[in-house]
């Protein structure tokens, strides 16, 4: 019951103004592969969840839009097998494909973020990228007044993955950056504060150039 977003066409309008705005290419989720062709029209990357790496029809439709396609490796996955979920993008005629590393699941209700899987990952065959904020997530550990379950997370080791990953030698990270974090209406306790973004960027900048 927690917030899902303003659903697809307000979502698009709102991405399609941050392009136009800021200049930058934009990234977001596909959840069916009846989604992949309109969100192609606006988005240059095509992100398949965590949950959803395996789904060989969402990955195909995905391909088929000559968009990037930036896979997110299963909590439950062994490395390998991102190996098969991108040679499905490829099949499909795509070459253009990012796999992803955003922590394994650790018991019911933590998460681990194992550099390791940076390495491995590079045998899917194109770039990696490391997911710092969803890596970090307590899934189901908050407990609302009313009932309602949603993630927990440790905000506070936001910088010590993100240096791990590129020292490590990751082609991009991922984050999610929100300007008043404990307002965010999803994924609050992972949400990087904008104002310390810069300062960050700038050190994750600095230890890839130095490793």
């Amino acid at each position: 019951e927690s917030f899902r977003g303003p659903g697809l066409e307000a979502g698009l309008e709102v991405l399609q103004a941050v392009k136009d705005e800021v200049g930058v290419p934009v990234v977001t989720d596909i959840h069916e592969a009846a989604q992949a062709a309109p969100v192609a029209r606006v988005a240059d990357v095509l992100q398949i969840p965590a949950f959803l790496c395996r789904q060989t029809d969402l990955l195909t439709a995905a391909a088929r839009t000559g968009r990037v396609v930036h896979i997110k490796k299963g909590q439950w996955c062994d490395a390998s097998v991102m190996r098969a979920a991108a040679d499905k993008a490829r099949a499909a005629g795509n070459s253009e494909v990012i796999v992803c590393e955003r922590g394994t699941q650790f018991g019911y209700g933590d998460l681990l973020f194992d550099p390791r899987n940076l390495v491995w990952l590079r045998r899917a065959g194109g770039l990696v990228t490391a997911d710092v904020t969803h890596s970090l997530q307590q899934p189901g550990g908050l407990t609302s007044s009313a009932g309602e379950r949603s993630a927990g997370g440790l905000r506070e080791l936001i910088p010590t993955v993100a240096r791990t990953a590129v020292a490590c030698g990751v082609d991009g990270i991922f984050m999610e950056v929100h300007d008043e974090p404990e307002k965010s209406l999803c994924d609050a306790p992972t949400q990087w504060p904008l104002d310390h973004l810069e300062g960050l960027l700038q050190e994750c900048r600095d230890i890839a150039q130095a490793s």
